[in-house]
């Protein structure tokens, strides 16, 4: 409930902020990167993609999906994130010219996996997620973007994110 709150509070003051974009209403992005998963057990990966729709210049809604890339050893036991999907809602709010920083709350879906000797144990999981992070476009285009995630599921996994940045 706490996480739901201070998602209500980020888009409340995200979308009074002004926008030096009034024209980014209605456009396509695509992101293209890694996203780091680091828990209290183990650290692995995926390479991550993301498609959204900015529905307003301060409003914005993403699918994400990653593929995983790295495993992590702890005590015998192979841990690896198979893959991920989620979908967040997105503010963001404009700083300069180029540059944003943004806020996120959404829900994703994790397969991992874990292996010590012959045995293989599989963990399908959902989990509520908030995050913040900033983008710098590069031009009108291009640019790139970084995120800090944090997952509720079990203890709690924090995700760091960096990736490119294609606008439509």
């Amino acid at each position: 409930m706490r996480i739901f709150a201070l998602a209500v509070l980020a888009v409340t003051a995200f979308a009074s902020a002004p926008s030096f974009a009034q024209d980014a209403a209605g456009q396509v992005y695509i992101n293209g990167g890694y996203n780091h998963f680091q828990s209290k057990t183990s650290d692995t990966g995926t390479v991550n993609g993301r498609v959204g729709y900015q529905i307003t210049p301060n409003f914005a809604v993403e699918g994400e999906g990653g593929l995983g890339v790295n495993d992590d050893k702890v005590n015998g036991v192979t841990v690896k994130t198979r893959g991920t999907l989620g979908a967040f809602a997105v503010v963001s709010a404009p700083v300069a010219e180029r540059l944003s920083l943004m806020g996120r709350a959404g829900y994703v879906h994790q397969w991992a996996e874990a292996k010590a000797g012959g045995v293989k144990a599989k963990d399908d999981d959902g989990s509520f997620a908030i995050g913040v992070g900033g983008q710098y476009m590069l031009d009108d285009a291009n640019g790139v973007r970084v995120d800090y995630t944090r997952y509720t599921e079990g203890k709690g996994t924090n995700g760091y994110a960096v990736s490119y940045v294609r606008k439509f």
